[in-house]
């Protein structure tokens, strides 16, 4: 089960911009696009900049007005989207 304790890897494979505050990723696998809104693309933006999940949440409890269990839960989905579709992989510990 996905939790917030998980690692994170974004592949070689995966390329990605920031256009205004929006974030277009590539996976350049299978080449299709994929555009994460605001929030998404600042997930994205701390994880591409080494950050945990552990240290993506509480940034973003300061940066958006959001309980909680709420954004653990939007930050999850959002992972195993990014996961399905190969973005990003879970590192075994």
């Amino acid at each position: 089960m996905l939790t917030l304790a998980a690692t994170l890897r974004i592949p070689a494979h995966v390329l990605f911009t920031t256009v205004e505050q929006e974030a277009v990723l590539l996976n350049t696998v299978t080449n299709k696009y994929y555009s994460l809104n605001e929030v998404g693309a600042r997930v994205w933006n701390l994880l591409a900049g080494g950050k945990t999940l552990k240290e993506v949440h509480p940034a973003l409890l300061e940066e958006f007005e959001v309980d909680s269990p709420r954004l653990e839960q939007d930050i999850l989905e959002l992972v195993e989207h990014l996961r399905e579709n190969g973005l990003v992989e879970i590192m075994e510990a």
